[in-house]
């Protein structure tokens, strides 16, 4: 063994059984792990962030992984805790050397005390520095400040090599251990951590005479570190979990480096691993998404000085381009590196789940439009990026945003124009004169019969593309959708069974019914797919068409406005949409669903027109983009009442002035000329003001300085915050109001009828004859209800008996009390599919309906919650919202809770035992496949993950719960 004390090995003394169980596992050193070789606890580690399928498709919940086994046992003070382990203690030469070091210092103390010194004795935490926390449960204060005699100078020198051989993984009790000394040392405590515990002070044998009784006896040094080791050991865990430490661990190094990078690094240079992000990030892209190198625009657009410098950038590209790739990584920086946080605002339901943008477009236009300045107004540090097709005008979008523009008309694969006049195919060329030149004539043989089912050749255009390759062909209407199923009996070979086990599923997914034109379509690989789908029978149907399993979809223009399903041939059946003809916009989406990147070497569209609409459809190919405009004005200015309305209520602006500068910095402002030239700007903001005093929705009134503010009533307090439209805002408080006189409460019809959307009203005409039998059919309660509110029994007769009507019923009223009644339906627990067959309405647009009516339940609670007399609502409207967004017994609401799992599922799942989230999170998906009916592996698969992931949130939230109930009040009352 070396005599040098700085080079002090570890050495393995003879093992001897353990009287507790846990201790060896708990305080066995580190094994030396070759480069090559992964301890099981990281391996595990590595698996559940690496593997989402393992971490939540295998792992059994019941089972900790290894690094999260059952916590350490730890042994009494009286155990040797360190015999059959590597330590100091087990070398005696070692240990002697300390001790001559004790007594050195012992005997130079003494010689100090009798010359006269007034030195005091720090005792051994004096002598020990160390600049490394690995050993600091050693220390005292003392290391801190000062020595006062000569025995800290001769221990230290002889320790000083010591420290960093020693200890270098100090566990999280020693942790706990040494942040407490680190207090003591704080509060300027020089005891010990040994001394402190048992409350002895030591002082030097020389000076015992002057200085009272003779203490005890000073600990051998042995007898000290054990002691110290001890109490490192037996220290209380903190209370943070090691999965979440682990998970913080593990991307803190590269982020770490990716935050500097950024902040350092100039737009002249790289930016990192992967543009400022962690190298990971490319990895899961590469993974998920195939996409293992970003086009160049992509690689300039991410290096502009605008997205280093975090200024507002809109950057424009033709559809397919990539852009959303763009915007998710810029979004990740923002969270990863620069730990701030991020929106993606997007304007539909289904591009929620997809993504696009439309800051022009009427109402949702209007509302992007009015967040967007908010955002300008309240924070000059929050970065906006806008992302967009090609605009004719986006120099007004960068007045503005006060933002940088960068577009570029990159197309990953390339994209043909055709158009179809009678039997002849021309290519678009749009910057020609004549943008129609001849490309070829259609050869298929058609029938007498044939010619008059399909006037338009559709089976030809279709035919030459499908089986081998996708197609997508766009209708007019609906029912144009469903009438393209004349297809040759060979395409019902074509994977066939896939589809056999496509048309199960959407039978299941409709509890046992089955649209009879899907049934009667699929087989040939044929779909059709719009607003009359349920959500469950569109995601299997836009599933089985990305996998090649269908073939050809028909569907309606909304199809095009984000969806990515993309086709090797894209087929325009009129250039209408409804009896509206087609815009440039419209068009753009439409046929850039053609040939998709990573999909098809090329794309092509066909546009099928007729002799009359030549003239049009060639402006419109060759035609520029339209302008984007504001929309504030729209629907008579209602998009400005909805701003200076919430600019009051949220107090971003209270007097003229500051009203008068916020609508100068909106794109209506910059617009001016175009989209208001009769009249100014400010004038529409007064008139605006004054209708929304008029309505009862703000008042003027004094500050404390005396100068005239404006203020929301309360009616307009509860009208912003429950983003209720300004036009039904009065009328949905007159209901409330006449509700509370004879609110009916035996039944939830009348409930429902007060939250049955307004806007809904104008989409369904009344079948009176239905209409009559389901009045029939209600109590006399609710007949009663329903005469209350305006509609009765003798008026819903005649109008089934088509007679005249001497005292007509406000046909608003009429209609909504006829959708309540579908939705009460629904509430009592009966299926969609019967709801919608009783009714003669779509499915998915009853689906539309309940899902609009549970939104808008939630609106109207919020609403009564800011008017002191609707407080009776307040209870009610909470279990109605529940209701409306289950539609199922109590005990399903939790299952349904799950990704994947809808009210048969949940049923099923009920029925099989599974019966809460704890047993969907720990089943076994290969016994689910065997125990529920048209189950996939994949979807079983999906609904244990999910599962997994609710139940680890709500733990998580339970715990934060709990941590907030113990932990101190800030506030608390001291001296």
């Amino acid at each position: 063994m070396s005599t040098d004390p700085c080079e002090i090995k570890l050495k393995r003394v003879p093992s001897r059984k353990r009287s507790r169980d846990g201790v060896r596992s708990h305080l066995t050193p580190k094994k030396n792990v070759s480069s090559s070789e992964t301890p099981a606890g990281e391996e595990e580690l590595k698996t559940y962030f690496e593997d989402p399928e393992s971490l939540f498709g295998s792992v059994d919940m019941k089972r900790k992984p290894a690094f999260l086994s059952s916590p350490p046992q730890y042994c009494s003070d009286h155990e040797d805790l360190f015999g059959d382990y590597d330590s100091i203690l087990g070398d005696c030469s070692f240990m002697a050397r300390l001790e001559d070091v004790e007594q050195d210092a012992k005997r130079q103390s003494t010689e100090k005390a009798l010359e006269g010194s007034s030195a005091v004795d720090q005792g051994w935490g004096g002598g020990l520095r160390s600049s490394s926390p690995a050993f600091g449960a050693l220390k005292t204060a003392g290391d801190h400040s000062r020595t006062t005699c000569g025995e800290g100078h001769a221990e230290s020198d002889t320790m000083s090599g010591l420290n960093n051989k020693l200890h270098e993984d100090i566990p999280s009790s020693q942790s706990v251990f040494q942040q407490e000394v680190f207090t003591g040392t704080e509060r300027g405590d020089t005891s010990t951590p040994v001394e402190k515990a048992t409350g002895e002070h030591h002082i030097p044998d020389g000076s015992a005479e002057r200085q009272g009784p003779k203490p005890h006896a000073r600990w051998s040094m042995t007898d000290r570190m054990k002691r110290a080791m001890l109490e490192n050991a037996s220290a209380p865990s903190p209370s943070i979990s090691k999965l979440a430490a682990w998970k913080e661990a593990v991307m803190t190094e590269e982020m770490d480096a990716a935050a500097n990078t950024v902040q350092t690094v100039s737009s002249e240079i790289d930016l990192g691993p992967f543009y400022g992000l962690p190298t990971k990030v490319k990895d899961l892209i590469a993974n998920l998404r195939g996409i293992k190198e970003l086009y160049d625009w992509q690689k300039t657009c991410l290096t502009l000085d605008s997205v280093q410098q975090r200024r507002n950038l809109i950057y424009s590209l033709p559809t397919s381009g990539g852009k959303t790739l763009v915007a998710e990584i810029l979004i990740l920086k923002e969270l990863l590196c620069r730990k701030r946080d991020a929106l993606l605002v997007l304007p539909y339901i289904s591009l929620v789940q997809e993504k696009l943008h439309m800051l022009g477009e009427g109402s949702r236009g209007a509302l992007l439009e009015m967040t967007l300045a908010k955002v300008l107004y309240i924070s000059k540090s929050t970065q906006i990026i806008g992302m967009s097709a090609t605009l004719s005008n986006v120099e007004d979008l960068q007045r503005f945003l006060k933002a940088d523009n960068y577009t570029s008309d990159f197309r990953p694969v390339q994209l043909v124009e055709y158009v179809k006049l009678k039997d002849t195919i021309y290519e678009v060329h749009p910057q020609e004169d004549d943008c129609f030149q001849f490309s070829r004539v259609l050869n298929f043989k058609y029938s007498s019969s044939m010619q008059k089912v399909d006037p338009d050749h559709i089976i030809a255009l279709v035919t030459e593309v499908i089986p081998a390759h996708s197609c997508l062909l766009f209708c007019p209407s609906k029912k144009n959708c469903e009438n393209v199923h004349f297809l040759h009996y060979y395409f019902l070979l074509h994977r066939e069974a896939e589809k056999a086990v496509l048309l199960q599923e959407l039978r299941s997914s409709g509890g046992g019914a089955l649209c009879p034109v899907l049934q009667a379509t699929v087989p040939f690989g044929l779909a059709y797919h719009h607003s009359g789908l349920t959500n469950e029978e569109r995601k299997l149907v836009e599933e089985a068409y990305t996998a090649g399993v269908l073939c050809l979809l028909t569907c309606t223009s909304t199809l095009a406005a984000g969806i990515n399903l993309p086709a090797r041939r894209v087929i325009l059946r009129s250039p209408y949409v409804a009896m509206d003809f087609l815009k440039r916009s419209q068009y753009k989406q439409m046929i850039g669903r053609a040939g998709r990147a990573g999909i098809d070497a090329r794309g092509e569209s066909i546009l099928i027109l007729q002799e009359k609409d030549k003239l049009l459809v060639k402006q419109l190919v060759s035609s520029p983009m339209e302008s984007c405009y504001s929309q504030l004005m729209h629907d008579n200015g209602k998009g400005v009442h909805s701003l200076i309305l919430s600019l009051v209520g949220l107090k971003i602006a209270r007097t003229l002035e500051q009203i008068r500068e916020f609508v100068l910095g909106t794109l209506l402002n910059v617009q001016e000329s175009h989209t208001c030239p009769e009249r100014k700007l400010w004038d529409i903001t007064q008139d605006s003001l004054e209708f929304l005093r008029q309505k009862g929705l703000l008042k003027v009134s004094k500050d404390c300085e005396n100068n005239l503010v404006l203020e929301v009533t309360s009616l307009g307090r509860a009208t912003y915050k429950g983003s209720i439209d300004m036009t039904y805002c009065d009328i949905l408080y007159r209901d409330l109001s006449k509700g509370l006189d004879s609110l009916m409460l035996n039944s939830l019809l009348h409930l429902v009828y007060l939250v049955t959307p307004y806007d809904m009203v104008s989409q369904c005409k009344p079948d009176w004859m239905i209409f009559f039998r389901q009045f029939s059919s209600m109590t006399a309660a609710e007949q009663k209800m329903a005469s209350g509110v305006g509609v009765p029994e003798s008026f819903v007769a005649r109008k089934a008996a088509g007679q005249s009507v001497k005292k007509p019923a406000d046909p608003t009223v009429a209609a909504r009390l006829y959708l309540a009644l579908v939705l009460f339906l629904l509430v009592k627990e009966n299926s969609l599919w019967s709801v919608a067959n009783r009714f003669q309405l779509s499915r998915g647009f009853v689906q539309s309906l309940l899902s609009s009516a549970s939104a808008f339940c939630s609106c109207v609670l919020h609403f009564t919650e800011e008017l002191e007399e609707f407080w009776a609502y307040k209870a009610l409207l909470t279990e109605l919202t529940r209701r409306l967004t289950y539609c199922v017994r109590a005990e399903l609401i939790p299952l349904m809770e799950v990704a994947g799992v809808l009210e048969v599922r949940a049923k099923q799942l009920y029925n099989a035992g599974y019966k809460t989230l704890s047993h969907l999170a720990n089943a076994d998906p290969s016994l689910l496949v065997q125990t529920i009916q048209n189950l996939s592996r994949k979807q079983a698969n999906q609904i244990v993950a999910s599962a997994k992931m609710l139940l680890t949130e709500k733990a998580e939230a339970l715990q934060e719960e709990v941590n907030d109930l113990l932990a101190l009040p800030p506030d608390l009352p001291s001296f």
